[in-house]
């Protein structure tokens, strides 16, 4: 009987507060994989709570005085040449953090480059210009290092080859999954949250802003922070109810999609787009920006606007208030679409890959 393949692989974003978009896809991996013949060896700066994760594999955890790049390009490497009998492959999960020099070959997710495509989305520490430059650069190099990258979609591919001309040849497309756990809530379990917001299906947002001048009750629904706070403010002088219920437990997520109207994704960039797939596996319909990476994911299930476009998003929002009745036909549609981004076609996806890098000749470079 042949050994497991031995992977490497970067947990930090697990060991980060609650679930997020890389954190839904590394959980899935190592719940996926493991099964089939993988053996991780998972790494972080931080101690990851006790999970069925941790269940699974051995983890390592080591920190050091510094930020993220520093201890990509100092402990990091330690650890990795650290690791007895040596790994066939490290995986940086992270959309950098692959070292030069190391004995074995690394594969990178490159989930998306919204820091690089829309840097004043993102709020970099001071000076800006320094650590945008430090990003850039970080990615670069991982880009060159690695035997293989993986990325979310066609539209993140594309955007990788044209800023990292000599990663292109590299890149394999996985696409996300909707995890095994999600599945339609039952009515009563919707209709309690309905029963928290007021009592009549509402409009949700994971994240994003909208200005429509009448609306259903607003849920926002994620981080309750300064901005959230402010357009939760703008949104109440104009006589619309909002409501933020801060991050909803994965467990809580389908009842949440099931009890809005429909949910709402005024995403300017991604690299593929989590929230619109979760929607459409519970039958909520969706009202999404025209991010490429979005179109990808959803298809003909969802009603665009044009990214930015916020007088078009008000439109639409209007419209499907007033006449809610052409849903029903875009929610069937969705459920259709989200039937196709299964665990087994991600996970069959991501064992080519690893056989890809773990393949190449040598190590990182």
């Amino acid at each position: 009987m042949p050994r497991p393949t031995r992977v490497a692989i970067d947990l930090r974003p697990l060991a980060r507060g609650p679930s997020t978009g890389i954190g839904l896809i590394l959980t899935q991996i190592l719940e996926e994989l493991s099964p089939r013949g993988l053996q991780f060896i998972g790494l972080s700066d931080l101690p990851l709570e006790a999970t069925q994760v941790s269940e699974l594999i051995e983890i390592r955890a080591s920190r050091r005085a510094g930020g993220r790049i520093r201890w990509e390009t100092g402990e990091l490497p330690e650890m990795l040449r650290a690791i007895h009998p040596a790994p066939d492959l490290y995986h940086a999960t992270w959309n950098h953090g692959v070292p030069a020099g190391l004995p074995y070959p690394s594969l990178l997710s490159l989930h998306d480059l919204i820091p690089w495509v829309m840097p004043g989305l993102v709020p970099w520490p001071a000076p800006a210009l320094l650590h945008r430059w430090l990003y850039r650069r970080a990615v670069t190099a991982s880009a060159r290092n690695a035997a293989a990258i993986v990325t979310l979609s066609e539209a993140s591919r594309r955007d990788i080859a044209s800023r990292i001309p000599e990663a292109s040849s590299k890149i394999d497309v996985v696409p996300c999954a909707v995890p095994r756990w999600f599945q339609p809530a039952p009515v009563e379990a919707s209709a309690s949250w309905r029963a928290r917001f007021g009592g009549e299906p509402y409009l949700l947002y994971f994240g994003g802003f909208a200005d429509p001048s009448r609306a259903p009750t607003l849920v926002l629904a994620g981080a309750v922070n300064r901005l959230a706070a402010d357009t939760a403010k703008s949104a109440e002088a104009r006589g619309i109810r909002v409501h933020l219920p801060g991050y909803v437990p994965d467990r809580d997520l389908a009842a949440l999609l099931g009890g809005a109207l429909l949910f709402i994704y005024p995403s300017r960039y991604e690299g593929f787009g989590i929230p619109p797939l979760l929607a459409m596996a519970a039958g909520t319909p969706l009202v999404t920006s025209d991010a490429a990476a979005v179109r990808e994911v959803v298809g003909d299930a969802g009603l665009y606007f044009s990214s930015g476009d916020a007088s078009a998003l008000g439109s639409l929002l209007a419209a499907v208030t007033r006449d809610p009745a052409p849903l029903r036909a875009l929610a069937a549609r969705g459920r259709d679409r989200a039937a196709h981004f299964t665990v087994e076609a991600m996970a069959e996806r991501m064992i080519r890959a690893y056989e890809r890098a773990a393949g190449s000749r040598g190590g990182s470079a």
